[in-house]
């Protein structure tokens, strides 16, 4: 029985200081909030900057694609793949050549 009421009056400390904690942190955050009103101004509104709406309208209705771009995609490929074997013999490092000895 000792051991519950001492459970009890645990918690009803603890709530006593949670309460008292977040009363002291409101009260203070109300009295910034009635100090920053009565001091501070409202600061000078600034200009809207000026932009041109063509581009806004350019951005949103972008010009038309060529459909003829891609037509010659597929030869390209195929000379690309030409011209990689073709140049992947002289990318053969060749045999070390010593001066006065003659090769075999």
């Amino acid at each position: 029985m000792d051991l519950f009421i001492k459970a009890i009056v645990a918690f009803c400390v603890g709530a006593g200081a949670i309460y008292g904690a977040q009363t002291l942190w409101l009260s203070s955050v109300k009295q910034q909030i009635a100090t920053a009103e009565r001091t501070s101004v409202m600061p000078e509104p600034k200009p809207l900057p000026k932009f041109d709406a063509s581009n806004v309208i350019k951005g949103l209705h972008p010009p038309k694609l060529d459909p003829n771009i891609g037509k010659n995609i597929p030869m390209g490929a195929i000379n690309q793949q030409i011209n990689q074997s073709i140049y992947a013999g002289k990318m053969v490092p060749l045999p070390p050549r010593i001066p006065g000895v003659r090769g075999r």
